[in-house]
């Protein structure tokens, strides 16, 4: 009995000396200048032990003893090691990452009015000019092309002169594709009369909740666009951007080149005086049959034979026969290597008088399709000039010139 007496009252002093060991910690974590970092993640380290900050940065973690090692990391801040020694309450302070730059995002909805990503109760996404321009387009919509979430560009074949493709947003909103409505610095515009180059910022409201204080021009969406006002130094200054884009056919129906056209072998021409006196050149020549749209006629095998030209004068070719010959790449050489040349030019100006630029940009694009003989030419010029009193002066006066050909 003393035995089981003497074991009990040791393990209890066990039990009391490893909970004296082991003991709760509580902190805060904050930045270099005191601000609270919410929800920072406290681990022990070498251990799934951890816990998260709350909203004001404070946290309490189990389990901890003199010695231990905790780990804090958090977004946007380097990740620290502190050890915990004999006080139970710890100060952690985070150093911001170097070259992090996180900024809020601002949505500009109707009327030029901007809210905070965060409060806004609808579906929106910001698109920076920089994200625009990656490789120059001569259309907003194809610079939009694989950049937003939930909207699906609809492109059309370089062929298709005059056109920049289409966007849905949010699934069809008709039985016909509607395009969605564009406003620029608070005017509604044509899609085709905005050029990418100006764009600073480009906001795309999606849903009826995002889209009602435009009303039912926009049932399709918005896209709501701020152009470039302000100048990044004092003075004057010129941007000049290139982008050249290439088209070549890729894919072409695999075509036989054994056989010429018709169905069948030659037909003989027989002369006669009823017929033009320039034909007797071509009297008891062969050539297959050109009423039949087929392609098993004679087998080509250079034979000489009167093709469907040579009938008609006013030709190098007339009344004059040829070698029948296979042309395998007859077919990819009617097509051309298509030119898109994007070229924008802008002038701005600025001082301390008017902080906002005083700018004239131009886009000259130049689009040679693949067809031959086919191009197209689209210029597009704008002038604006805004003035403030002084750069703290929320009121601006603006001047606007566009011009489009």
């Amino acid at each position: 009995m003393r035995k089981f007496a003497s074991l009990f009252v040791t393990a209890i002093l066990c039990s009391m000396l490893v909970f004296a060991q082991t003991r709760s910690v509580s902190g805060t974590v904050t930045d270099a200048n005191g601000k609270a970092i919410p929800f920072a993640s406290i681990t022990v380290k070498g251990t799934k032990n951890g816990v998260t900050a709350d909203a004001d940065g404070k946290f309490t973690i189990k389990g901890v003893s003199s010695g231990t090692m905790l780990v804090i990391t958090s977004v946007g801040f380097d990740d620290r090691e502190i050890t915990i020694g004999t006080s139970e309450n710890v100060s952690i302070n985070l150093t911001p990452t170097a070259g992090s730059n996180l900024t809020e995002v601002v949505v500009t909805s109707a009327f030029g009015v901007k809210k905070s990503a965060r409060v806004t109760p609808y579906s929106s996404q910001v698109i920076k000019s920089e994200q625009l321009t990656v490789i120059p387009q001569t259309n907003v919509n194809s610079a939009l092309a694989g950049k937003v979430a939930g909207v699906q560009y609809r492109g059309q074949s370089p062929i298709k002169l005059n056109s920049q493709g289409f966007l849905r947003i949010r699934g069809g909103g008709s039985l016909t594709d509607v395009d969605p409505l564009y406003v620029v610095d608070g005017t509604v515009v044509n899609s085709f009369d905005i050029n990418p180059d100006d764009i600073e910022e480009l906001n795309v409201l999606k849903g009826a909740n995002a889209t009602a204080q435009f009303g039912s021009r926009a049932a399709n969406g918005a896209i709501v666009i701020t152009t470039k006002k302000r100048m990044n130094k004092t003075g004057l200054g010129i941007e000049i951007n290139q982008g050249v884009i290439f088209d070549k056919v890729y894919i072409l129906p695999k075509y036989q080149n054994l056989y010429a056209g018709g169905d069948g072998d030659f037909i003989t021409f027989n002369y006669n005086s009823s017929m033009p006196p320039e034909w007797q050149a071509l009297n008891g020549k062969q050539h297959h049959d050109y009423t039949d749209d087929a392609s098993w006629g004679p087998r080509i095998s250079g034979q000489e034979y009167i093709p469907w030209y040579a009938w008609y004068p006013g030709t190098k070719y007339s009344f004059k026969t040829a070698n029948l010959n296979p042309q395998p790449d007859n077919a990819r050489d009617f097509w051309e290597t298509g030119v898109t040349n994007n070229t924008n030019i802008s002038l701005g100006q600025s001082g301390n008088g008017y902080v906002c630029r005083r700018k004239a940009s131009g886009l000259h694009g130049n689009v040679n399709i693949v067809v031959q003989s086919s191009s197209n030419h689209r210029n597009h010029c704008s002038i604006r000039s805004c003035e403030r009193a002084h750069s703290d002066d929320a009121d601006t006066i603006a001047l606007d010139r566009k011009l489009a050909s």
